[in-house]
């Protein structure tokens, strides 16, 4: 049990660091940066398509549910082993 507590902790962590990502991608914009691959040649001349912030956005937002999803099913299954480790002491 304490290796899916573990686990839960570091998809925690995983979860913090893939939302501050826009926030590094603007500071690396911010310092003459390529804004990690948005703007190759610099926020001055940044010639992107109409989507690329959407696409960025939209890869942000499936890597998110994901690792919340992942979360969800590791606390279910440390509930159910709880349940049945409860059972088999009392039973």
């Amino acid at each position: 049990m304490n290796i899916i507590r573990f686990l839960i902790g570091v998809l925690v962590a995983a979860i913090v660091g893939v939302a501050l990502i826009p926030l590094y991608v603007l500071l690396d914009l911010r310092s003459g940066g390529s804004g990690w691959g948005l703007c190759a040649e610099g926020f001055g001349r940044c010639r992107t398509s109409y989507f690329a912030g959407f696409e960025f956005v939209a890869f942000l937002l499936i890597v998110l549910m994901s690792l919340v999803l992942a979360i969800g099913g590791l606390v279910r299954l440390l509930r159910y082993l709880r349940r049945r480790s409860s059972r088999t002491v009392v039973g």
